[in-house]
């Protein structure tokens, strides 16, 4: 059956309005729905802070230089296994005399002498030895013996083992007094393979001896 013409435009109307309405509904539906949010970049990995040196604070200075000894400090001195031949306060070997030696000696070593200065009455003066064994040995001692008016103010020298390249030193501070005795003995023993050996060796004091030479000289 046939409609009328104005029927069929109502119902176009309302059709058309009916898909407005629903366009319109699910486009408010879209808006309502909050808007995806971006995610966050992902953090940079970065090397654990203490794997990472420490930088220095002058970029432009290298390492620290070892520690250098000043311009004027002494080399440092090498262990040496036999003694010094001398020291800062010891005379050379060369400008030392020789002690006369007892006629009865059984002890292959000399021995040597040297005063720092003129021996004055009741003023002490070092007086400086030097034991110089010819052969290898042990308990080497140089002890000087007492006597009336002089004193000597130091304890025996006693090595336990001696070579024929050393040099044994000592110094004895020697006060003589106005009537002292012109010379002064020393004893020197050292023990050897074949047995022990000893001597004694006389150490004339320089004010003796020119006191002899001048009372020589008064009664000529």
């Amino acid at each position: 059956m046939n409609m009328p013409i104005h029927r069929i435009d109502v119902a176009m109307r309302a059709l058309a309005g009916a898909t407005l309405l629903a366009a319109l509904l699910a486009g408010c539906g879209k808006s309502a729905e909050p808007e995806a949010v971006p995610a966050p970049p992902a953090p940079t990995e970065t090397a654990p802070s203490d794997s990472i040196p420490a930088a220095p604070a002058n970029p432009t200075e290298g390492p620290a230089a070892p520690a250098q000894p000043a311009p004027d400090s002494p080399p440092p001195k090498e262990p040496s296994a036999a003694p010094s031949p001398a020291g800062n306060d010891d005379p050379s070997l060369e400008s030392m005399r020789s002690a006369r030696a007892s006629a009865k000696i059984s002890v292959p070593v000399d021995l040597r002498y040297r005063f720092d200065g003129p021996v004055i009455p009741n003023q002490p003066v070092m007086l400086h030895l030097a034991a110089v064994p010819r052969t290898g040995g042990s308990n080497l001692k140089v002890s000087v013996r007492s006597v009336d008016g002089v004193r000597v103010d130091a304890s025996s020298m006693a090595i336990q083992k001696v070579t024929p390249a050393g040099v044994y030193r000592q110094q004895l501070s020697i006060t003589a007094s106005a009537g002292a005795p012109t010379a002064i003995r020393v004893l020197v023993t050292m023990d050897m393979s074949e047995g022990s050996g000893f001597g004694f060796f006389t150490v004339p004091l320089e004010n003796g001896t020119s006191a002899q030479k001048q009372d020589s000289v008064k009664q000529r």
